[in-house]
């Protein structure tokens, strides 16, 4: 099975799980999201054991890891006090943005991006995620949210959403590629035969989460309160 068969089979399999378990079990959601955030966290401590200020590169690797872990946590609250889907859109839209990259880079290839930090990222595989994304944004305000939460996108909403999955995304994962890079490693780790570490799985996750968090905390409860006043 070639590596775009098996994202693919596993998308399939894992999207429906992660998607059912974020709306209806917000327990389990924070247990599992704290067990995979302190997994991606191990694999970073052994990625950076050999750094030079290595305790620098660990109190940063706190910081940044565990903070989209809270982050991620709190988000999911703030939307069941809104009643708004911005975990769910956030993980699906991460995952069709990642899953079309991939597929759109792999499939027309052509000039790379950061050819000396992530060597497989094309020109390509950027406007594939974007233009997945911009699709999944439009198919979901027009057919899944009203009927989810009667929770309808605002044009800002939807901008920023793409520009998240997207170009904010890209930057996670870059990221990851650099430090692997300066370890000399291709995987965070071998825990998911074939897929890397949980760090891997989690790159654009950690860097989106915060960002999602404080668009939806000044947006939503700080500029839209004032304007009912």
């Amino acid at each position: 099975m070639s590596s775009l068969q098996s994202r693919i089979l596993i998308g399939l399999i894992g999207f429906p799980s992660v998607i059912y378990v974020i709306l209806n079990h917000i327990l389990i959601f924070n247990i599992i999201v704290v067990f995979c955030f302190a997994l991606a966290f191990k694999e970073f401590i052994k990625i950076v054991s050999n750094f030079e200020n290595r305790t620098l590169w660990l109190f940063f690797g706190t910081i940044y890891i565990f903070g989209s872990m809270m982050s991620l946590i709190y988000l999911r609250s703030i939307d069941s006090f809104l009643t708004s889907p911005f975990t769910f859109l956030l993980f699906a839209g991460v995952m069709i943005n990642d899953s079309m990259a991939f597929i759109v880079g792999k499939t027309i290839g052509g000039p790379k991006i950061l050819p000396n930090i992530s060597p497989k990222k094309t020109y390509a595989g950027l406007f594939g995620g974007l233009f997945g994304s911009i699709i999944f944004i439009i198919l979901c305000d027009k057919y899944f949210l009203n009927g989810f939460s009667n929770f309808s996108l605002t044009n800002i909403d939807k901008i920023f959403l793409v520009f998240v999955f997207n170009i904010v995304g890209f930057f996670g994962d870059s990221f990851e590629s650099l430090i692997k890079r300066k370890a000399n490693i291709k995987d965070s780790s071998g825990l998911l035969l074939g897929h890397g570490g949980m760090l891997d799985r989690l790159d654009s996750l950690i860097l989106t989460t915060p960002v999602t968090m404080f668009y939806v905390i000044a947006y939503y409860l700080w500029v839209k309160k004032l304007n009912q006043f």
